[in-house]
């Protein structure tokens, strides 16, 4: 296997994409992942692939302000890909499916991984990975339909679409259809070994509650009390910080709320929940769901330890390969929000996956919900992750 990056700035879809479509050999061409900001039609980019690239698999999200590649930080308008060469070229297959209610998730994503399956040819098998890109709102429920129709958790990666400033102005695409509400899964069934890393990088405070009380997305009492009051007495008295009434963007970044996602050597490790806004009913409004009876807890992150934790969770994928195998390529998912927090120092988080790529081709969105693989084997979605895939020749 073979990865390739490419980058344009090129406004006009049609345009972009044939700048990129010279650049790119054709031969064994199996796959291209791409991601680009909010400027761009996800319909027009989908036409443009393919007019000049039409026998790759595609799988296209939106993302927050840029893309980062082996090449550097990529800000503005943006369109980036990361094209993946495999002599077992008809291995890999992506299928989208547009929904608009939870109880139309689970129907979705068991519809997309059908067409995926059939476009790789290898209806009925359990891929070797999959890549999830979905609007925001219903991961879980995609996850765990994932689980469920293969009847064990695939190793995978996902990222959920954003934009800018969370206006809803995000949108994924593949080969066959584009939409601003559904899901997007491409199965690969590579020649070559991979390995993933899924980690949060927070540290849990003394501060954790029950949920006694949610609705889907709104957290609304912990332990009996209004989420927002516990939440802003935790950080109180955790940072000795006042919270506003009104969430300040970067504050709740760095304190989201944390549940154990399972346990390694007694230790536990987490996934995360990023506060979005506050609501009428003096709950929080999150990224992910929550249920009632939940343990959450406030967590902590300082700057120093969200600056190299994209590298740590690359080295963590790494450790899970084969000590012999030469990395090839890579994917990294990078939460928006845990960018736009670091922004002014996004330029060491870049040095440091840099450093640890050696120069080997990667690409990395900024999304507004992480899915990945955590060390115990499950497959889960969570708020200011990373999540990555590690790709080798042998």
């Amino acid at each position: 296997m073979d990865f390739k990056t490419y980058i344009t700035h090129e406004l006009d879809e049609l345009a972009a994409v044939q700048q990129l479509a010279n650049q790119i050999p054709r031969k064994n061409l199996a796959s291209i992942i791409c991601y680009f900001t909010q400027n761009y039609g996800a319909e027009k980019l989908r036409l443009a692939f393919k007019q000049h690239l039409p026998k790759a698999s595609i799988i296209g999200c939106s993302t927050c302000k840029g893309v980062m590649t082996e090449r550097g930080l990529h800000f503005g308008n943006v369109l980036g890909l990361i094209a993946i060469y495999d002599s077992n070229s008809t291995a890999y297959g992506s299928g989208l499916v547009s929904f608009e209610s939870e109880d139309e998730s689970k129907n979705a994503i068991e519809k997309a991984i059908q067409i995926a399956l059939n476009k790789a040819n290898r209806t009925g098998e359990v891929p070797s990975f999959a890549i999830i890109h979905a609007t925001p709102g219903m991961e879980e429920n995609l996850i765990s339909s994932l689980d469920e129709v293969f009847q064990t958790p695939v190793p995978m990666i996902g990222a959920t679409a954003a934009d800018n400033a969370i206006k809803g102005q995000w949108s994924i695409f593949n080969e066959d259809e584009s939409t601003n509400h559904g899901v997007c899964i491409q199965l690969l069934f590579p020649s070559k070994p991979l390995a993933t890393g899924f980690s949060a990088g927070y540290s849990p405070t003394e501060y954790s509650g029950v949920v006694t009380k949610c609705k889907g997305r709104e957290l609304l009492e912990i332990g009996h009390k209004p989420a927002q009051e516990m939440y802003r007495e935790w950080i109180k008295q955790h940072a000795s910080i006042d919270v506003p009434e009104w969430f300040k963007f970067q504050l709740v970044t760095q304190y989201p709320l944390g549940r154990v996602a399972g346990n390694l050597y007694s230790q536990p490790y987490y996934k995360l929940s990023h506060p979005i806004n506050v609501t009428q009913n003096k709950g929080i409004l999150l990224f992910t769901s929550v249920e009632k009876g939940d343990v959450v807890t406030l967590m902590s992150g300082d700057r120093e330890q969200l600056i190299a934790r994209p590298s740590r969770v690359i080295q963590e994928a790494k450790r899970h390969s084969d000590r012999n195998a030469t990395l090839t390529g890579a994917v990294c998912v990078i939460c928006a929000g845990a960018m736009l927090h670091l922004e002014d120092d996004m330029d060491k988080v870049y040095e440091t996956i840099k450093a640890e790529m050696d120069g080997i081709p990667f690409i990395c969105p900024f999304t507004f919900g992480e899915q990945g693989r955590f060390i115990n084997g499950d497959n889960g979605h969570g708020n200011l992750m990373i999540s990555s895939a590690a790709f080798y020749s042998d």
